[in-house]
């Protein structure tokens, strides 16, 4: 069984993304097969795995899919790999309710058996860090704990430190200096770190893993406990080759729209041709059966956007003309008359006549799900739709639209309902994973 690491810490923002990544790609620049994960729904940071694993980061979720999809999926992608690397989310044992185990990091590491390496944030703490070690390690006996690995340290705390924590049981496996080139290559936005098909400078995140970070973590000690992962009870079904169909599936994927999990993109190819359009660049729509628009951060693109004035006229003949196009959140946004955001408007497309509004607190943010109640071209009437969403902005509708999902949980576009549509045009606020159902196939199903 391939060895296995889980990055966790005890709170989230504590450097668990940058630890992650100097492991994934020190590594890989030894020559070795990494297969990145990541625990949760989250885009951004497998966006930073795979830039630079050279291959795909896969999520984990164990509310999306279960214990079992996620230990299949993990055996799947982790095939031919030589080591996998996995990062954790928010705290250790922070959960999807608070008070079960439900989707925490702790529940992934008990599913896969992989050992968790703890990084520990040592800005103006020392010895406490014992007793924050002790605590996670006694909290569930069942989560093994053998290594961590300390940040933003001086050279005197983290010499105190390699003598201390020991004594709790945990091998010290490298203390990372504060950095101030550090906090400004990784810096936070709302949402997280800005992602890395905006930002367009790898080299840059490489240069700064290979100067600062992982001169100081000893990669042959993380290798050994990755090696101490147990055996998993099953192996994942590979499946034959599928048939290609002949559907071409156009997908906005640019610096504005970057949201988008692998599975989508494999699952377009398999369902005929991938077309990626360009929001920002391009002029016309070329022939396609579907429009996916995903996720991102329309808002930070928006002057650039209005400007491509081409585009959005064309992208709204294809809806009006009965063109099936799927959209999610910032796909939602960039579909509505126009963004408010920073005492500024920009046009948009205009194929919902509304208002997006941008705020300073999230208006949704987690797990969301709800059933189709209503006529749509991406699901029948009666289908269980499970995802999350997490978004700053609310739009303000300027016409009474006809909507398909009653939202179980979520905020959706307000009143408990998501779902915009429009002829065979679907707008939500709702992510959704392949693994739990696919909309492209829907879609491509009846071209």
């Amino acid at each position: 069984m391939i060895p296995r690491v889980v990055i966790s810490s005890f709170r989230g923002m504590s450097g668990k993304t940058i630890i992650s990544l100097a492991l994934i790609y020190g590594l890989f620049r030894q020559g070795l097969r990494v297969a990145p994960f990541k625990v949760g729904p989250d885009y951004i940071d497998p966006s930073y795995h795979a830039a630079v694993a050279g291959r795909p980061s896969r999520n984990l979720d164990v509310v999306l899919m279960g214990e079992r999809g996620v230990v299949e999926r993990f055996v799947k992608f982790s095939r031919g790999a030589d080591v996998a690397v996995v990062e954790g989310v928010l705290g250790l044992y922070d959960s999807f309710d608070g008070v079960s185990e439900l989707g925490s990091t702790a529940q992934v590491a008990k599913l896969l058996k992989a050992p968790v390496v703890l990084v520990l944030n040592g800005e103006r703490v020392n010895r406490t860090l014992r007793a924050v070690v002790r605590g996670l390690r006694q909290f569930d006996p069942e989560v093994k704990i053998p290594g961590v690995i300390l940040t933003n340290v001086t050279r005197s705390q983290a010499e105190k430190l390699k003598k201390s924590l020991p004594e709790e049981g945990v091998e010290v496996l490298g203390a990372v200096p504060k950095s101030e080139k550090l906090a400004e290559v990784f810096s936070y936005r709302h949402l997280g770190l800005t992602p890395v098909g905006e930002r367009g400078d790898v080299p840059n995140i490489v240069e700064a893993l290979v100067k600062y970070v992982l001169p100081n973590i000893d990669l042959d000690a993380v290798v050994a406990l990755a090696k101490s992962a147990g055996d998993l009870p099953y192996d994942a079904d590979e499946g034959g080759e599928t048939p290609r169909g002949t559907c071409r599936v156009g997908i906005v994927f640019d610096r504005a729209f970057t949201f988008y999990y692998p599975e989508v993109f494999e699952e377009a190819k398999s369902l005929g041709e991938v077309v990626f359009l360009d929001s920002l660049n391009m002029q016309e729509l070329p022939p396609v059966d579907v429009v996916f628009v995903g996720g991102g951060f329309p808002e930070t693109s928006a002057e650039e956007l209005e400007r491509n004035r081409a585009f959005r006229s064309a992208l709204l003949r294809y809806v009006e003309r009965g063109g099936k196009l799927y959209a999610e959140c910032g796909g939602l946004m960039y579909l509505t008359s126009s963004i408010v955001v920073g005492g500024s408007e920009y046009e948009m497309v205009g194929a919902v006549d509304a208002v997006t509004v941008m705020l300073k607190r999230p208006v949704g943010k987690g797990y969301a799900w709800g059933v189709v109640e209503g006529r749509t071209p991406v699901a029948p009437v009666g289908t269980k739709l499970v995802g999350h969403e997490f978004h700053y902005s609310k739009i303000v509708l300027r016409e009474r639209v006809e909507t398909a999902i009653r939202l179980e949980r979520g905020v959706g576009i307000g009143g408990g309902i998501d779902g915009v549509v429009k002829g065979n045009m679907h707008a939500q606020y709702l992510h959704i994973h392949p693994y739990t159902y696919s909309v492209l196939r829907a879609l491509c199903r009846s071209t």
